[in-house]
């Protein structure tokens, strides 16, 4: 009887693990196509920190926006990857 609730349990936990977590390959596209404002999917806060950066970038000398903007699609797919992993060491402590 009590592998039977373990094992709800689990999977519980593997449905909520797969309702929340991201793909990376829709980080990198996102991020390619929308530059740092793609980051808002992979991390919110990454997204102003790269708008800060390639406005200030843009000031000097504009095509360095082009180093943000590829910076952004690098960075995307890692980002999401840690938001996976703080989602899989949560899950245990959210799923009921």
């Amino acid at each position: 009887m009590e592998g039977t609730g373990r094992s709800r349990r689990r999977d519980k936990i593997n449905d909520y693990i797969d309702a929340a977590s991201k793909s990376p390959v829709a980080g990198a596209v996102y991020a390619l196509i929308y530059g740092p404002l793609g980051c808002i999917y992979s991390a919110p806060w990454s997204a102003v920190i790269g708008l800060l950066i390639a406005v200030a970038l843009g000031f000097v000398y504009w095509p360095l926006i082009a180093v943000v903007w590829i910076g952004c699609v690098i960075l995307a797919p890692f980002q999401v990857r840690a938001y996976n992993a703080r989602i899989r060491r949560r899950a245990r402590y959210v799923v009921m």
